[in-house]
């Protein structure tokens, strides 16, 4: 692995830490000017500091103990690719949904792109969003009829 690659693993633990810390000045300090951030089961897309900021404050607030583990990560050239698992519980609103207490866990997959300054231009994030739905327990309706999806026992 060469120093590059090297350079940007650590920048990306750090991020994951910062963000796991809900430390918006630190995961801020990881990310270039023009960042790009985008969540593909939302089908969002956010661009800049400020913006991202904004993001951060809603998800902290809907899970205000997130914490992201990192269970593998590979690096080439410009690029990182984390598998993580987020633990959360579910404290405040999200997507109009009511904050249930309820404890999720998230799988996901986060595709990032460093600068040659080191930091983050980007970072599109993969992830099942029925799997956190289906763990708050949340009713899902499809043509005017509620899907059965079964709920996932909380997470102790």
């Amino acid at each position: 692995m060469g120093p590059t690659e090297q350079r940007n693993l650590e920048m990306a633990r750090e991020h994951f830490a910062a963000e796991s810390a809900h430390d918006t000045e630190r995961t801020l300090k990881t990310l270039a000017d023009d960042v790009m951030y985008y969540v593909v089961a939302a089908g969002e897309k956010v661009y800049g500091k400020e913006a991202v900021s904004k993001y951060y404050d809603v998800w902290w607030t809907a899970f205000p103990d997130v914490h992201i583990e990192s269970v593998r990560m590979v690096a080439l050239g410009e690029y990182v690719i984390a598998e993580n698992v987020v633990t959360a519980t579910h404290l405040g609103p999200w997507l109009g949904l009511e904050p249930t207490g309820r404890k999720t866990v998230q799988h996901l997959c986060a595709v990032c792109r460093f600068n040659d300054q080191g930091l983050m231009s980007e970072e599109t994030v993969y992830y099942d969003q029925l799997e956190r739905l289906r763990q708050l327990g949340h009713e899902l309706r499809l043509d005017g009829r509620t899907l059965k999806l079964p709920v996932a026992k909380p997470v102790a």
